[in-house]
């Protein structure tokens, strides 16, 4: 089975596009085959692999224009890694498709095509953007799992509530198949008395927690500039290790499930 994995947080800054970039590259170190899906209109992620560059076509005339989605997966410098970009049309989509029946649906149907995704990759992701609008709902339409990138403060761990509640909603009347995977604690100092604070908040609720946290580094930042993941930046650095860690994790919330 594929593993199609969302990315989400409907807070901003808390580490989405980092998590996907980072992790496809843990998971490409493995071997597995990654595609990656940018759903948010800024395109950081689509941005990290091609710049400015605009790549045609993409995630919008998938879910509007009716493009399969093997016409809107682009290769990368990565062999491993595959994208199908962003673009800002998608600030769009949910005006455009508000009265649709299948609006929440189109990603997850474009995925059954026979020459789609989960017939070529082994580990599909997708970046979400900071909110629950149409895009996303089409990503937990879509996801048989989700990691959720919080930082171990008071405003993302009293959102957290909301945001499960959107999941399990999803769950119940769209995807029986979605999971969470697990919270994972970002940019994360330690050194704060607060987040340790914060962080045993979390630990003490009926949710599942990854035990890789991903520090708040600049070796992270340092990487992003470089457009290479951290394992191929510095694949020795205990940052790298971090990912390759996550990505295990990852398999064992399958396992386990």
């Amino acid at each position: 089975m594929t593993r199609v994995i969302a990315v989400t947080n409907n807070k901003g800054g808390v580490g989405k596009t980092h998590t996907v970039f980072h992790l496809a590259g843990a998971l490409a170190e493995q071997g597995k085959r990654v595609l990656l899906i940018d759903l948010d209109p800024q395109g950081n992620l689509t941005g990290l692999f091609f710049g400015t560059d605009v790549k045609q076509p993409g995630l919008y005339d998938v879910l509007v224009n009716d493009v399969p989605l093997h016409r809107a997966i682009h290769g990368t410098e990565f062999e491993q890694i595959a994208i199908v970009p962003s673009s800002k049309q998608l600030q769009h989509v949910d005006a455009v498709l508000q009265n649709e029946p299948d609006s929440q649906i189109r990603l997850a149907d474009a995925l059954q095509e026979k020459r789609a995704a989960q017939y070529q990759y082994d580990v599909v992701l997708f970046d979400c953007p900071p909110s629950v609008g149409v895009t996303t709902r089409n990503a937990l339409a879509a996801a048989n799992r989700v990691i959720i990138p919080i930082e171990a403060d008071k405003f993302s761990v009293e959102g957290l509530d909301s945001l499960v509640q959107v999941f399990q909603t999803m769950k119940r009347a769209v995807n029986p198949r979605l999971e969470i995977a697990g919270i994972l604690i970002s940019l994360f100092n330690g050194r704060r008395a607060i987040e340790r604070i914060y962080e045993e908040t979390l630990r003490g609720r009926d949710l599942p927690i990854f035990d890789t946290k991903i520090k708040d580094s600049s070796k992270y930042r340092e990487a992003i500039t470089a457009r290479k993941p951290i394992t191929h930046y510095l694949p020795k650095s205990e940052h790298a290790e971090a990912f390759r860690a996550l990505a295990q994790e990852l398999e064992h919330a399958y396992a386990v499930h």
